[in-house]
C-alpha cells in the first residue's frame, strides 16, 4: 500500500495520497488501497476523525488517465470505472467525522473524494478545476450530486461545462471549503482542527456524523434529537466534557452559557 500512507494517533487517523511524482494521480491501485482502508477504518471504534490528505504539498491532481486506459481495455472494465465511485462512498459513509486537508492541486475526481468529506479546508496555494468534459468524459464518481450539495446547481454547472480553475477565493465563497489559511499555518491548523474534533466525546461525534448522513440522505427526522439529547446525558465521556466546559464558562465569566 504504498500509494497511501496510514498513521494514526489520538484519536485521528492520516490518509495520505502518496503519489507526489505524478502529484499525487488516483490510480486504480490507489483507488482499491483507499476503499480497503475505508474498510478498517469503519470497524475502528478508536478513531474519531480521519483527514485526507496530499503529499509533497500537492492534494491530488485527479485520476491518472493513462493507468485507468490501461485497465479500462480488460475484462473488468466496468469494475474499474466504478473504482472512483466505490472510493467516494467509501469516504462519504465512514461513521468518523471526515476532512479534506488541501494543498495545491485538487483536480476532478480528487475534488469530488475532497467533496465527499464532512470538512474542507485549503491552503491558499491550492488550485481547483473540474476539467472532465475537456478530457472528452463526463464527471464521474458520483461527482456531481457531491458538488451540487456543496455549491449548488448554477455554480456546479458553471465549473463543470466551463472546467475553469478557480482559486480558494471562489472555493470559500462558493461553499467549497470552509476556510482558506496561510501555507505556511496551513499544517498547523489543520492539525489543530483534527485534534479540537477528537477531543469531544464519541458519542456525540457519531450521533452528529448520523444526522449529517442523513440530512443528505433526505431521511433526517428531528424527532430523534430527544433520544440523541438524553443518550448523551448518560455518557460517562459526554458528561465529563460538559461539566468541565460549565466550569470553565463559570471561571471565565461568572456565568453558565
Amino acid at each position: 500500500m504504498g500509494d497511501l500512507k496510514f498513521s494514526s494517533t489520538d484519536g485521528v487517523a492520516r490518509v495520505v495520497f502518496n503519489r507526489p511524482e505524478v502529484l499525487n494521480a488516483l490510480s486504480p491501485k490507489l483507488l482499491k488501497g483507499l476503499i480497503a482502508v475505508c474498510a478498517d477504518l469503519e470497524q475502528n471504534d478508536s478513531t474519531k476523525v480521519a483527514v485526507f490528505e496530499g503529499a509533497g504539498g500537492f492534494f491530488s491532481a485527479g485520476a491518472d488517465l493513462p493507468a485507468f486506459l490501461a485497465e479500462l481495455s480488460g475484462p473488468d472494465a466496468h469494475a474499474v470505472a466504478d473504482l472512483g465511485r466505490r472510493a467516494t462512498d467509501a469516504i462519504a459513509e465512514l461513521p468518523q467525522i471526515t476532512v479534506a486537508g488541501i494543498r495545491g492541486h485538487c483536480v476532478g475526481g480528487a475534488l469530488v473524494l475532497a467533496g465527499a468529506c464532512d470538512v474542507r479546508i485549503a491552503a491558499d496555494d491550492a488550485r481547483f478545476a473540474v476539467p472532465e468534459l475537456e478530457a472528452g468524459i463526463p464527471l464521474a464518481w458520483g461527482g456531481m450530486a457531491h458538488l451540487v450539495r456543496l455549491v449548488g446547481e448554477t455554480l456546479a454547472a458553471d465549473l463543470v461545462l466551463s472546467c475553469r480553475p478557480f482559486g480558494t477565493d471562489e472555493a470559500l465563497q462558493g461553499g467549497l471549503i470552509s476556510r482558506s489559511v496561510p501555507v505556511d499555518r496551513f499544517e498547523k491548523e489543520l492539525g489543530a482542527l483534527a485534534a479540537d474534533i477528537a477531543g469531544r466525546p464519541s458519542s456525540v461525534l457519531r450521533v452528529t456524523k448520523q444526522q449529517l448522513l442523513a440530512i443528505r440522505a433526505g431521511t433526517f427526522d428531528a424527532r430523534k434529537d430527544a433520544e440523541a439529547l438524553l443518550s448523551s446525558l448518560n455518557d460517562p465521556e459526554a458528561l465529563q466534557v460538559g461539566q468541565h466546559y460549565i466550569a470553565n464558562r463559570i471561571r471565565k465569566e461568572g456565568r453558565v452559557a
